[in-house]
């Protein structure tokens, strides 16, 4: 008598099969899961450098713990008062070097489609005045072409009444107005794209010269 086996191996072949492969997806989701999560503070939007954070602008996420390093914002209340220093983009996380107090003078605060402008004290030919330069002052910034040919030098303004918003010393620490004694090696002021451009070509040609501004 021939018997035919067939259909029962393939049954039990198919059923543990089915067993084994369950037991993977469990083990692996256990695997996922277990893994240690931390919660931390996203980006629900675009923000931009100079805004005032909002509850609407974050929201609280679980991050797996091996992607959460110390910088980044855990707690509602490490965002009171704060001002983001450059564009946040939606999706990211809330960075403690990115936000700031405005009382910090270790930052820089540039409103929408402002430029940070850094010019050398030493590009500057009246350089011990503008070494006491400090955040908060407003300047006259003229720019002094030499020429070749010994006729009359070429000055023009490069920017009118601009407000310095830094000034750091050759170590790269910024200079508060209690800094008296310490002289800047380069200072920062806000501008448009335009004066970006404007200085920086100028700083490889020339020199320039700074007044402090009469604000009228």
């Amino acid at each position: 008598m021939h018997f035919n086996f067939r259909p029962k191996v393939l049954i039990s072949t198919t059923l543990i099969a089915a067993v084994l492969f369950g037991g993977l997806i469990y083990i692996e989701d256990k695997a996922v899961n277990s893994v240690p999560k931390q919660k931390i503070l996203v980006a629900t939007k675009d923000i931009d450098q100079g805004s005032k954070l909002k509850e609407s602008d974050f929201v609280s996420v679980d991050y797996n713990l091996v992607n959460v390093n110390n910088n980044d914002i855990k707690n509602v209340s490490d965002l009171r008062d704060k001002y983001v220093v450059e564009d946040i983009y939606k999706g990211e996380a809330l960075n403690k070097q990115r936000i700031a107090d405005k009382n910090d003078n270790s930052k820089i605060f540039l409103k929408k489609n402002e430029k940070e402008i850094s010019i050398p004290v030493s590009k500057v030919n009246n350089d011990a005045f503008a070494g006491t330069l400090r955040k908060g002052d407003v300047i006259d910034i003229t720019h002094t072409v030499s020429q070749s040919d010994n006729s009359d030098n070429n000055t023009e303004f490069d920017m009118k009444k601009a407000e310095v918003i830094g000034a750091v010393d050759s170590q790269g620490k910024f200079l508060g107005s209690n800094d008296k004694n310490v002289l800047a090696s380069s200072i920062m002021v806000r501008g448009s794209q335009d004066d970006f451009i404007k200085i920086s070509k100028d700083l490889s040609n020339g020199y320039f010269s700074i007044a402090k501004s009469s604000l009228k």
